[in-house]
């Protein structure tokens, strides 16, 4: 009897349907893609989408379509992620045996590099709309413009 070889792992074949499904999870999350491809296990492995983006145009623009939309998803946490004061004390007992709230710097340190990278993330990945507005003014030195009036 001969032995059938069944297929092991993540799936590498491309499909229009999971390829939506990336696309569309990818524009809903704030999950970086390796995370969501552990927490899919029908999904191929991180390396292979970046692949599928490669080899397939219409993937890699819906893809970069999704990525697009998910810094909505991270600007749209950063109010969240500031207004959040749950956790910003906490209860300690002190020597007396009394309770005491405190300031719970951990809590509001992670707070802030969570906001700090989702900013990050937003002006590296939408300058347009989240980068530094970069304004020119112009210069002008008085006593040149004046020396180039005289030489008229």
């Amino acid at each position: 009897m001969k032995k059938q070889n069944k297929k092991m792992g993540r799936p590498t074949d491309y499909t229009v349907e999971l390829a939506d499904e990336i696309c569309f999870t990818v524009a809903t999350s704030s999950k970086a893609l390796r995370t969501l491809c552990q927490e899919n296990s029908h999904w191929p492995n991180a390396n292979t989408i970046c692949e599928w983006r490669i080899k397939h145009k219409d993937f890699g623009e819906a893809y970069a379509r999704g990525k697009q939309h998910q810094i909505e998803v991270l600007v749209d946490e950063l109010i969240g992620i500031a207004d959040d004061t749950s956790n910003d004390t906490i209860v300690k007992i002190d020597s007396d045996g009394n309770e005491k709230k405190v300031c719970n710097s951990e809590w509001i340190n992670r707070s802030r590099l969570r906001i700090d990278t989702r900013k990050w993330l937003a002006a590296k990945l939408c300058p347009r709309l989240y980068g530094d507005k970069v304004q020119h003014e112009a210069q002008i030195n008085i006593k040149q413009e004046d020396a180039l009036k005289e030489l008229e």
